[in-house]
């Protein structure tokens, strides 16, 4: 026990590490990339992070729902509520929301890894569960994990969840799965990952077909019942739509109408990114947004059926099919890289590829961590990675 809690700290203490080695390389990037005549100030270090939808979610912290409005409109209710609700919470200490911001996602980032390891090391051993750590953290949109966004809480939530939930501790699977839900619209995702789980670590099928009924509802409906309290996160995400503008599904509407985005076949989606990347993948929102996307769509095929050859457990097949089909099924798909990051699957099945083939760990890592650097360029010079 005394050695996986070393173990574990260890993890903990080398991701912070990590990430304060990312931010060093920002700095750098800052310099590069920017105009401080004075030098970089800390407050310049924190607005470089500052980007995209990450000022979204610090206008909701300080001024909450009802206050955040553009152009007369509740806009930014398509934004859930847990990340910037933690962000107001920790600005009664901090007093700067954007430091608040990188204090949740560096923390969230270093639990998420010890969590991440436990799930990862349970399903295919040690060595896997050590590549797959490197896969995410230098995964070329992983910088992600160290800005004002909700990756890295998510990170902590989904891997804290099917921890639990491979364990079969309803309650805690439920609280966390409540949270996700108020974190990201993914969280809905790790509801198919609980039906997956319980018909297939409970027998539930077998309990149909021999007519066992009272263990049916004993293992299956009961736990089924427990943790299908986590949706109540999204319920409380649609009172807060009805708070404020008198529609639970009022997010939709803005969803569709302001940010141009909705769900669609994924065959659309697959056209339009395709179009857009072949036809432009030499220009700046090309390289940016386009190509990645079109490369991450086979990728999501390619790790699916290395999940099935691989025999991996249900709940993360279940939860990686329905979340590629979720990303993939929409009218307008920009920031399919950063969603990867919550696609946990995805890298635990990498670490367990590389795990097999070691000659491929280190051009598989050193590429990796060239492209996240290249994307933190863009990504701090205001190119369309976000």
């Amino acid at each position: 026990m005394k050695k996986t809690l070393r173990k574990e700290i260890r993890i903990f203490l080398l991701a912070l590490a990590f990430r304060a080695a990312v931010y060093a390389l920002s700095v750098c990037v800052m310099a590069m990339t920017g105009d401080y005549p004075g030098g970089i100030h800390f407050s310049d270090f924190l607005e470089a992070w500052k980007r995209w939808d990450s000022a979204h979610y610090i206008n909701i912290a300080e001024n909450g729902y009802m206050g955040a409005i553009e152009n007369g409109e509740h806009i930014f209710l398509v934004f859930y509520p847990l990340y910037p609700w933690i962000m107001r919470t920790l600005a009664l200490l901090f007093h700067d929301y954007r430091l608040c911001g990188i204090l949740i996602s560096l923390v969230c980032y270093g639990a998420g890894c010890v969590f991440f390891y436990r799930i990862t090391e349970r399903e295919f051993g040690e060595r896997a569960a050590q590549n797959a750590l490197v896969l995410i953290s230098v995964f070329p949109f992983g910088f992600f994990f160290g800005s004002i966004a909700t990756e890295s809480l998510f990170f902590f939530l989904a891997a804290a969840f099917f921890y639990y939930l491979g364990r079969a501790q309803w309650p805690k699977t439920a609280l966390l799965g409540f949270l996700a839900c108020l974190c990201k619209v993914q969280g809905l995702v790790l509801a198919f990952a609980v039906l997956a789980e319980i018909f297939h670590s409970q027998r539930g099928i077998r309990l149909l077909l021999t007519g066992r009924w009272k263990d049916f509802w004993k293992r299956v409906i009961l736990p089924g019942c427990i943790c299908s309290l986590m949706l109540l996160g999204f319920g409380l995400y649609l009172l807060i739509n009805w708070h404020v503008e008198g529609d639970p599904f009022r997010f939709m509407y803005y969803q569709r109408n302001h940010w141009h985005n909705s769900l669609c076949p994924i065959w659309q989606t697959f056209t339009y990114v395709k179009n857009y990347a072949l036809g432009g993948w030499h220009t700046s929102e090309g390289m940016s947004m386009w190509a990645p996307e079109l490369a991450l769509f086979f990728v999501f095929l390619i790790m699916i059926g290395y999940g099935l050859r691989r025999r991996m457990r249900p709940m993360y097949l279940m939860y990686l099919v329905v979340f590629f089909l979720l990303t993939y099924s929409s009218t307008w798909l920009m920031s399919a890289g950063r969603y990867t990051l919550s696609a946990l699957p995805v890298f635990m099945l990498g670490g367990e590829w590389v795990s097999r083939h070691e000659k491929w760990k280190t051009p598989v890592i050193v590429f990796s961590s060239m492209l996240m650097t290249l994307y933190m360029i863009g990504y701090y010079s205001w190119k369309q990675v976000m």
